[in-house]
């Protein structure tokens, strides 16, 4: 009987773990997903209306082209996984889906750098070292988790 106790305990245990990380990890109601880093920009930034109206405009074409490179990019994917699943495979297909995604994905990463760029030039020359700062900041974390409570020195 003692055996089934712990085992009631470890299944609870494992049950409270899920729902956290279910809520905390892909329920996040309040994340607002891509909008989440122009509104912080725009308050760190404090752009004038000017400023502001331009951004708006430069967010907008921004991501209506990131859009349509996921759109390509998933069906690129899918292709890929669709032929995954076939008995024979053309190498040649799949290194066209490859590469096709490799020259996606190097668009978009330009795309993300001219967006940058568009933002750095609506700024004036305070808010420049303001956004400089920012990236600055953001990139020590590209690809990267930032460091933990046992790696911080």
């Amino acid at each position: 009987m003692k055996k089934n106790t712990i085992l009631y305990l470890l299944l609870l245990v494992l049950i409270i773990m899920n729902v956290f990380f279910l809520i905390n990890y892909l329920g996040r109601p309040n994340h607002k997903g891509p909008r989440e880093s122009s509104d912080f920009i725009v308050s760190e930034l404090n752009f004038n209306d000017s400023q502001l109206q331009q951004f708006k405009t430069s967010e907008a074409k921004h991501m209506e082209v990131m859009r349509r490179f996921g759109d390509q990019l998933k069906s690129d994917k899918d292709q890929l996984f669709n032929a995954m699943q076939q008995p024979n495979i053309d190498t040649k297909v799949i290194d066209g889906l490859f590469e096709s995604i490799a020259k996606k994905e190097t668009t978009k990463e330009k795309e993300m750098f001219y967006r940058l760029r568009r933002i750095y030039q609506i700024c004036n020359e305070e808010q420049k070292k303001r956004f400089t700062e920012i990236i600055k900041n953001a990139r020590q974390f590209d690809g990267q988790r930032p460091p933990g409570p046992s790696q911080r020195q």
